[in-house]
């Protein structure tokens, strides 16, 4: 969901909003199924991690990072590697746009999500029954190929971009 802020952007801010597109996309799942978070916290896999207020954390500590990062004015040598705003913006949107994929994915899935947790404990779907399926199932395989495909085309519109006329 992160690609059509990489194609607007020059190639190392595009670079960035793809990375953290897809590190927001594993994310929920990476804290409740192998991070020591798992225990401390007792995260159960499409729990707590996988709601709107785990997104809005994820979010602002990810914005506030990036800024603390930018008011330091950290350098390595004579450059300066804080960014700007508008890459900070373009980093957070993609990283929360991968998160939302996530649990957009999880809930076309049998199980579907608890997007209120901790308040509600009420599942969601987007699909209607007959249309769910596994996470692991013939939809997944579709999406994910949905997904390479629409790489492959941020990747050569990049190109196309950057190749000398």
């Amino acid at each position: 969901m992160a690609l059509p802020i990489a194609v607007s952007r020059d190639p190392a801010v595009a670079a960035g909003c793809i990375w953290f597109g897809m590190v927001g996309g594993g994310l929920p799942d990476w804290l409740d199924l192998r991070s020591d978070f798992k225990t401390s916290l007792r995260l159960r896999h499409r729990g707590a991690s996988h709601s709107i207020f785990a997104l809005a954390i994820f979010v602002g500590l990810f914005y506030a990072g990036l800024s603390t990062l930018r008011q330091a004015e950290f350098r390595v040598g004579d450059v300066s590697i804080a960014p700007a705003d508008a890459t900070i913006w373009a980093w957070t949107v993609s990283i929360a746009l991968g998160v939302t994929s996530h649990l957009l994915s999880d809930a076309c899935t049998i199980s579907g999500v608890r997007p209120l947790l901790p308040l509600a404990d009420a599942r969601f779907w987007l699909l209607p029954k007959a249309l769910r399926g596994r996470s692991d199932g013939y939809l997944d395989t579709v999406f994910r190929a949905l997904a390479i495909t629409a790489l492959a085309f941020g990747v050569v519109v990049l190109a196309v971009r950057l190749a000398p006329l």
